[in-house]
């Protein structure tokens, strides 16, 4: 392969912005607490109605759906031009979705995938985990959309405490938290309605970006926007916006750092001169992650020098010279 055809998938952190990435979030509540509803909340959604009950939903806050009886029928729908018009794909409920994913599982590959009785096997698990990663990373990277799953929670007894968990068969159900980035879980605090994104000892929940804690959702009255996720995502990338802007603020101090620091341990020729740039480096202003990055050019240095640490002296020493040959016999 030619050098032009090489190419390198390298991004330093100056080069990074996650401003306009899509969230995947993970909406889980017992029953009849509004988590469809606040899922619609997001910006332009289409809701995939797999148990049906976008009909419990009031009609003021429906959105387009998409109804299925088969999982190949969901994908062969999430594959229609028309989805282009959307920002926001949720899945209600992500329980239905992996049982749905079982059957496909077993009609896909009845011989590996299903047992004598008729259940789905070990290795048809298997392929329903590894399904529902492709699936999910399909949607938010290949199709570029907001990815909202939403669960039933159950209640499950661990010594005198009671855990809210996922409402889904099998090992899914710790699968799912793995590439969401915001997880919460949704309940009633007295009157209201809050959704905590900080895990306790009840239940499990993810927040990042600043979002965090616990979350109330207001009372939506006739006129008020259901836009509480629109709003909570928007906050999320003004966070991220921040980050950014403050990275930048100290972008030109780490290659300032960098670039006197590279330069110094180039110099490094004996113990004594390892000695002085240490020295240097201590006193050398650092930012970001330049410290490390120089601690690590610094002992490739020595080390291709053969200079060491000697923890008796307390102090770098250069190598042992090599015994002189035998001399050699005339040829």
């Amino acid at each position: 392969m030619d050098k032009e055809e090489i190419q390198v998938a390298i991004v330093l952190p100056n080069q990074m912005d996650f401003s306009n990435n899509k969230f995947s979030v993970v909406i889980s509540g017992p029953p009849g607490i509004g988590k469809t509803t606040l899922a619609l909340s997001a910006p332009n959604p289409i809701l995939v109605d797999l148990d049906k009950g976008l009909g419990r939903v009031e009609a003021r806050h429906r959105r387009a759906a998409i109804v299925c009886d088969k999982y190949e029928e969901v994908v062969k729908d999430l594959e229609s031009p028309e989805l282009g018009n959307y920002e926001t794909i949720i899945i209600d409920t992500g329980g239905s979705l992996v049982t749905y994913l079982q059957d496909w599982a077993i009609r896909d590959n009845p011989t590996v995938n299903r047992q004598k009785n008729g259940a789905i096997s070990l290795k048809g698990f298997g392929a329903v985990k590894s399904e529902f990663v492709r699936f999910t990373d399909r949607l938010k990277y290949t199709l570029d959309k907001n990815v909202i799953y939403v669960f039933h929670t159950t209640e499950e007894k661990d010594g005198d405490a009671t855990r809210q968990r996922l409402l889904c068969d099998g090992a899914a159900r710790n699968l799912v938290w793995q590439p969401c980035d915001l997880g919460c879980f949704m309940q009633m605090v007295g009157d209201k309605r809050v959704l905590g994104f900080s895990p306790t000892e009840n239940y499990f929940a993810k927040g990042c970006h600043g979002i965090s804690g616990l979350r109330e959702i207001p009372t939506l009255r006739d006129g008020d926007a259901n836009d509480f996720l629109t709003r909570l995502f928007d906050e999320a990338k003004a966070n991220i916006k921040a980050e950014n802007e403050a990275f930048r603020a100290q972008e030109s101090a780490y290659q300032e750092a960098m670039e006197a620091g590279r330069e110094a341990i180039k110099t490094i020729s004996s113990a004594e001169s390892a000695a002085h740039v240490v020295a240097l480096l201590r006193e050398l202003p650092q930012a970001l992650t330049s410290k490390s990055e120089l601690r690590s050019i610094f002992k490739l240095r020595i080390n291709e020098l053969g200079i060491s640490w000697d923890r008796e002296l307390k102090q770098y020493v250069d190598p042992k010279p090599q015994e002189s040959a035998a001399n050699p016999q005339p040829a």
